[in-house]
């Protein structure tokens, strides 16, 4: 029957079978992660024996009800248990709280940082690369080209430096904070706004920082685009500049959507940096502290978070080229 049911319906049948074979991936990866945390010296409660006035009993007690004193093996049957029977992460070590409520605090906050900055950048960048692309200006791309290179050899927390010191000279952005000290008492629209007033500076920052490098792929795959045969051949039909651009776009686009992966696991660490320097509280700033800390389980939330999205970037882009591509099928 279930033979048949794949047969019956092949798309809902391939989406199936790829998150089936996602869970032993994301088990093997947690088990290892258990491993080689158990082969790092000390733990998050290591450097308080160090300290004369704590009780060495207090410390048993805390590493026992999160169980560090046992083998990594049980450590991670148990976290297992409590995954799947309760539907809990766990407690952070450091916060002292519940682990999912942590993430969710922050996750928005993240999440909307780097996906308009990858929206703008992408926006941007197209229309740029298709330009020089199909219509060539050497001088202009030339400069364009020196432009683009500086921008992707500098470092994103040089830019965010940058940004930061602009923040201060001028007054006319925040430092630090995705919100303000008075933004419960806000009205809707003037929480919106303020939540903008924090998010642009960051936001710039992403965007300077990732249009560079989209000109730079976008403008070689499309040049490669435009001297290959079928364009020639598009042109010999006598059809115009749109629908050369049409063919051209469609078959850009196939690495781009093979890199989906990356994409969207990028949403999650791509602005570490960004938020580090500007005091966001968001994901990569959170895992960032918790790693300083040794604090494994939300270091270990964050590794499934960034696991399952370059799973489900990779189920996507298999999607997205079966429908770009015609050679493609999804059986």
């Amino acid at each position: 029957m279930i033979r048949v049911f794949f047969q019956k319906h092949p798309l809902t049948g391939f989406i199936l079978r790829r998150v089936l074979t996602m869970i032993p991936i994301l088990l093997i990866t947690v088990f290892f992660f258990f491993f080689f945390m158990s082969l790092a010296p000390g733990d998050f409660y290591s450097a308080y024996y160090e300290n004369p006035e704590i009780d060495t009993t207090v410390i048993d007690h805390y590493r026992a009800e999160f169980g560090l004193d046992k083998p990594f093996y049980i450590q991670f049957l148990q976290w297992l248990k409590k995954v799947i029977l309760d539907h809990d992460l766990g407690m952070s070590f450091s916060y002292r709280q519940p682990i999912t409520s942590l993430i969710v605090s922050r996750l928005g906050n993240t999440l909307a940082l780097n996906f308009f900055s990858l929206v703008f950048s992408y926006l941007f960048a197209y229309p740029i690369a298709f330009y020089f692309a199909y219509k060539p200006s050497r001088k202009l791309e030339q400069a364009v080209n020196f432009s683009t290179l500086i921008l992707y050899s500098v470092p994103s927390f040089f830019l965010a430096l940058m940004g930061l010191l602009i923040a201060a000279k001028t007054g006319l952005f925040p430092l630090s904070g995705a919100t303000s000290a008075n933004y419960d008492t806000l009205g809707f629209f003037s929480r919106i706004a303020d939540r903008l007033h924090h998010i642009l500076l960051p936001v710039l920052v992403g965007f300077i920082g990732g249009i560079a490098g989209s000109i730079r792929s976008m403008k070689v795959l499309l040049g490669e685009e435009f001297h290959k045969p079928y364009v020639t051949a598009v042109k010999a039909r006598g059809l115009g500049g749109i629908s050369v651009i049409r063919h051209a776009f469609r078959n850009a686009l196939i690495p781009f959507i093979t890199d989906m992966s990356g994409i969207l696991a990028g949403l999650i660490s791509g602005s570490l940096f960004t938020e580090i320097i500007f005091g966001y509280p968001g994901i990569g700033r959170l895992m960032y502290e918790a790693t300083l800390r040794q604090d494994y389980y939300l270091v270990l939330t964050n590794m499934i978070m960034s696991d399952i999205l370059v799973l489900g970037g990779i189920l996507i882009s298999d999607l997205l080229l079966a429908a770009a591509d015609p050679r493609v099928r999804i059986k």
